[in-house]
């Protein structure tokens, strides 16, 4: 059996940064909202402006129904497909069903037909989590990337190679995990596929002096004419409530739909430059 040894979770404020009642859930859609309305490009993409962000879509076929996120227009667009987790244990145990759950429907994701391969990414955005692991999965999953061959990728993981014994543990239990999710043993070109398109997004929203939530207050203040800079916070919480009411309706923002209703509910938001 697997053991793991996670660090001390540390008491938070039951209110979060953005504003009184915001969840973490909340706050991660913020991200890329606040990306979308900027025209700014996000985590989980570096190459490529956010055009789309869609909410609760497992009515519409998404395994990782939680946070879908288009990048770039037509030809050149890509997702990112995201199961949020405000705390997450990287292992195989039994007991383990949050990162089960999101290996599970990584899978089903990177199974679909309209999956494009070497753009698409998938995974889980996380708050809480053990960050030696953390680093030694996003590691793991960077190494399938830089390896264009199975065989390279392999020889990582032979008796000479310089996979570490974290990252050797991390794959045994992904590997466990796809089987289960296959119904059979997944050969090494399905392991070293898979992980190269898996990504882990990390968070900070939870506590005083987290570092996320000031540089969404900045990104948003380049949205604003200059008399309601001051007004981004504000424009944040606003994000915020129109994130968790879309989510309840499996709803999907593009920029000037989001304009529009920021428009409409918002003072500040009406500087806005124009879709």
């Amino acid at each position: 059996m697997t053991v793991t040894t996670e660090s001390p979770k540390r008491p938070h404020s039951s209110e979060l940064g953005a504003g009184a009642g915001f969840t973490f859930e909340d706050c991660v859609a913020l991200t890329y909202l606040a990306a979308l309305l900027g025209e700014c490009y996000a985590r989980g993409n570096a190459d490529k402006p956010v055009s789309r962000v869609s909410l609760q879509q497992a009515s519409f076929g998404e395994p990782l129904d939680d946070l879908i996120v288009d990048f770039g227009q037509g030809k050149n667009k890509a997702r990112l497909s995201l199961q949020v987790k405000r705390a997450l244990t990287i292992s195989a145990a039994p007991s383990n069903t949050d990162f089960r759950d999101v290996i599970t429907e990584s899978f089903h994701t990177w199974r679909k037909p309209n999956f494009h391969k070497n753009v698409d990414r998938y995974g889980a955005a996380v708050g809480q989590i053990n960050s030696d692991k953390a680093r030694t999965l996003e590691y793991l999953c960077e190494t399938a990337r830089e390896s264009t061959s199975t065989d390279h990728f392999e020889t990582r993981f032979s008796e000479s190679g310089n996979a570490s014994d974290a990252a050797r543990a991390i794959r045994a239990d992904i590997e466990t995990l796809l089987a289960e999710a296959n119904g059979s043993e997944c050969t090494a070109a399905e392991v070293h596929e898979f992980l190269a398109h898996f990504v882990l997004v990390p968070f900070d929203f939870l506590y005083e002096g987290n570092r996320d939530l000031p540089q969404i207050h900045n990104q948003l203040r380049d949205c604003l004419a200059a008399e309601h800079i001051s007004q981004a916070p504000v424009l944040a919480s606003t994000l915020c409530r129109k994130a968790r009411e879309s989510a309840g309706k499996s709803g999907e923002f593009d920029r000037p739909r989001l304009i529009r209703e920021l428009a409409s509910v918002s003072p500040a938001s009406r500087s806005l430059y124009s879709a």
